[in-house]
Order: C-alpha cells, then structure tokens, then sequence
C-alpha cells in the first residue's frame, strides 16, 4: 500500500540515498572521506564553480599552461564537491599548486581510483549536457585558448625584436 509523500519522507529517502561516504585510507597513513553517490545539486553546484572558475582565466593572462590548469581545476573541484577535503582554496594559482602536490605524493590518482566511475561518468554527462544546451563553457573555453596562443604569439615576435636588437 503506499504512503502519502511527506517532507520526513522525503528526508529519509534523501539520506539514506546520499549520506554515505567511503573512507578511504592513503598510502600517507591519512583517510579521506568520498561520497559515494553525487547528488545532482553538488553536480550543479560543481558546475557552476567551474564555469565561475573558466571566466576567470578568460579575464586573466593566460599561457599554453592552462590546459594543465584546467584539467587540475576540475581534479580540484571533484575534491571539494564530493570528498571531505572541502576546503580547496577558489584562486587559480592555489588550486594548480594543491593538484601538483597530491599528484607528486601519487595521491591524486589514488583518490580518483576510489571514487566510483560511474558517479565520475554523471559529472561528465552533466557538464556535456549543459555545455550541449549551453555553448558558454565551450565559447569560454576557446577564449581561453585563444588567448593563450595569442600571448605565446606575441612574447615570441618580443622574442625575437629583441634578438634583431
């Protein structure tokens, strides 16, 4: 028989859902929690910080190094939606350097390999949906590139003003 919806319904369905993590123990000898299912919402709320996060670079100087630093972002980004290590810093810069330091301790890829790739596959699936729906991550990100290979453009042709010199 079924049971009329009510808001404790639907909180209890919620949590027992989405309130799990997985404590994973690093070969550091510390632990990090994951959440094992991604609620759309983080999904969202992941996506909207990435979008925040490309605006940025596209107003900053950017360098042929921003393809690394966009793939580190969002490295980034899935540590602080949907593990316990919450508190990434939100500049660029700080993000590069926390990536670079978990992927020299080859924490990075171990904390990637313990999340489920499935729930990796519903962030993918979400991002290509909406930039489908949207071009704004797309168009942001070939400004980005473009940018990029505009400034490497240029410090070549200073480059060689200065070797004519």
């Amino acid at each position: 028989m079924s049971k009329q919806l009510t808001l404790s319904s639907i909180n209890k369905a919620h949590a027992k859902e989405f309130n799990e993590q997985k404590r994973v123990t690093l070969k550091t000898g510390d632990y990090i929690d994951l959440q094992v299912r991604f609620k759309k919402t983080s999904i969202q709320r992941f996506l909207i910080d990435y979008q925040e996060i490309l605006e940025q670079l596209k107003e900053k100087e950017v360098d042929m190094n921003v393809i690394k630093d966009i793939t580190f972002i969002f490295y980034m980004l899935l540590l602080r939606h949907f593990t316990s290590l919450n508190i990434i810093p939100n500049e660029v810069d700080k993000m590069v350097i926390v990536c670079e330091k978990l992927i020299d301790l080859d924490i990075l890829e171990e904390i990637m390999n313990a999340f489920d790739p499935a729930e990796i596959e519903k962030v993918n699936n979400m991002m290509k949906q909406v930039s489908e729906n949207s071009d704004l991550i797309g168009e942001q990100l070939g400004e980005i590139f473009a940018k990029a290979a505009l400034s490497k453009l240029t410090q070549n042709e200073v480059e060689q003003d200065a070797n004519i010199q």
